[in-house]
């Protein structure tokens, strides 16, 4: 039996999968074994990250892992999703004619509004508030929107949403508004 060659976009996958693996699981293990935190709590905090993404906090927080590492779990989770879906989808892009036609047409539809294509990227923010990392992504691969910008918008409202679900839930804004 003849084994056939694999795809030409075979690598592109394994790399993207393989980004998003060390900076979702292995990093946050790695930073976990350092700083003598426990790793069953980073596995569930990271697990909690992929599921309830921002939401996990508290989470992170009732674990007993401090603010700082759980910020720092949960961002690597959110960046590595956010590139590996970047790569999965230029993989796509590149690999699919039909893709390609539509990327190309979403394109030409942003360029005509001028809204869009000045403040459509800031967008960004809010979306990942509401809709999460996992529909960002792909929101601006198909708006064709300059990816060190989205990454940078996205990471931005990840962060500051995880940074205020932690203070509340150790309870800072309640003790400086009473």
């Amino acid at each position: 039996m003849k084994c056939s060659p694999l795809p030409p976009y075979a690598q592109n996958l394994v790399v993207a999968i393989s980004k998003g693996i060390v900076l979702v699981v292995v990093l946050p293990l790695v930073a976990a074994i350092i700083f003598a935190q426990s790793s069953a709590a980073t596995i569930t905090l990271i697990t909690s990250t992929l599921v309830i993404e921002y939401g996990a906090a508290p989470i992170g927080i009732g674990l007993g892992l401090p603010p700082g590492f759980v910020l720092f779990v949960m961002t690597c989770v959110a960046l590595g999703i956010t590139l590996a879906l970047f790569d999965l989808f230029d993989t796509l892009g590149r690999h699919s004619e039909r893709v390609a036609r539509f990327l190309l047409r979403s394109e030409e539809k942003v360029k005509e509004s001028k809204l869009i294509s000045r403040y459509g990227i800031y967008g960004l923010v809010p979306c990942v508030l509401t809709l999460g990392f996992y529909v960002c992504p792909p929101v601006s691969w198909a708006l064709a929107w300059r990816r060190d910008y989205c990454i940078i918008l996205i990471m931005g409202g990840f962060i500051a949403i995880s940074g205020i679900l932690i203070l509340v839930t150790l309870g800072l804004f309640s003790v400086i508004f009473q």
